[in-house]
């Protein structure tokens, strides 16, 4: 398994996340740190205010959330 970047934290078995393939730079193991957009602590587990989750929101508003963040979202004919 992949070790994170940030701890050296690494997963007992793939759990069908992109870390079973690509190393994070956090995990839930990482002690919180500095935002580097915002300054407040941030972790995994407890994310900052600059973090948006799309957790429960309607389809069309996680749509609108990455058309804002500049995400092209056509879909190729």
């Amino acid at each position: 398994m992949l070790t994170c970047t940030g701890c050296g934290a690494t997963k007992a078995e793939p759990d069908g996340t992109p870390t079973d393939h690509f190393p994070s730079e956090h995990c839930g193991q990482c002690p919180p740190w500095r935002c580097n957009q915002c300054g407040d602590p941030c972790s995994a587990t407890n994310p900052c205010g600059c973090w948006v989750t799309f957790e429960g929101m309607a389809f069309a508003d996680i749509k609108a959330h990455l058309a804002a963040a500049g995400f092209d979202l056509a879909i190729p004919t």
